[in-house]
């Protein structure tokens, strides 16, 4: 049954990454703003969350608890593309995991974001606070700026 739905969040996915470039020109079209008083250069200091950008809410990906390794490549890798498709690039340590990678992108589908048309731009999914950090093991700035190795949590 989840590989059934899972198969069918993949075709969402990239359904919504073949159409980026047609709804980041439409976010030109600003339904509060006159258009006599807004300069293009102005239009991308929009914010919109994640998944309004993408039209997926974040309550269509299953919590990580709910899949298999494969699916989480799977959903971790079309994120990604997903990401990048809108001109966003998730940065991520050098071998995180996968599972690490897909729980950071669905969590921040309800971030705000600040996507450039014809622009990539990085996307830092770090909150700076090494007790909560999911990339911990993988952070060369927390073994320079720690007494703490990355080894031993």
């Amino acid at each position: 049954m989840m590989d059934r739905y899972i198969e069918q969040l993949l075709d969402d996915i990239q359904y919504s990454a073949s159409i980026a470039e047609k709804r980041l020109k439409n976010r030109n079209k600003l339904d509060n703003l006159e258009a006599d008083y807004v300069f293009d250069d102005e239009i991308d200091a929009f914010g919109v969350k994640l998944s309004e950008l993408f039209a997926i809410d974040k309550i269509f990906f299953p919590d990580r608890k709910r899949l298999s390794r494969k699916q989480i490549s799977q959903l971790a890798d079309a994120m990604e593309k997903l990401w990048k498709a809108y001109g966003l690039n998730p940065v991520f340590p050098d071998n995180v995991s996968d599972e690490v990678r897909y729980c950071q992108m669905r969590e921040h589908l309800d971030h705000e974001t600040y996507p450039v048309h014809g622009k990539v731009v990085d996307v830092e999914l770090c909150d700076y606070l090494p007790e909560h950090c999911p990339f911990f093991n993988w952070c060369p700035l927390v073994a320079e700026n720690s007494n703490v190795s990355t080894n031993e949590k």
